[in-house]
């Protein structure tokens, strides 16, 4: 069982704009949650790269929202064993400085 999630948070008074941008997005405790939606028995590669397809034309703009005091983190959980990151995955982490948090049930 596998999930991925980008959160964003310190944008409360942003939110509403980047909600018209991602309107995937989801508000869950003051921050702006946007969840792959691949189905759970999927790598944690795919769910990555899902996740960066739906950011990567916004770069720019989260960058910005960076700059102005937000904060992307990427939120995973795995099964226990293995986790294996290709390059095409590890692309939006880097490209976007993006922290990586997994969570190991």
């Amino acid at each position: 069982m596998t999930s991925a999630e980008v959160r964003l948070s310190g944008v409360y008074e942003r939110r509403e704009s980047i909600r018209t941008i991602f309107p995937n997005a989801v508000v869950e405790h003051g921050d702006l949650v946007i969840y792959s939606a691949l189905e759970p028995s999927e790598p944690l590669n795919a769910h990555l790269v899902w996740l960066w397809g739906n950011l990567k034309l916004e770069r720019r703009f989260l960058k910005n929202i960076q700059q102005c005091g937000g904060k992307l983190v990427c939120r995973c959980k795995v099964s226990k064993g293995g986790v294996r990151l290709l390059p095409n995955a590890a692309e939006m982490l880097h490209l976007l400085e993006m922290e990586l948090v997994l969570e190991v049930k």
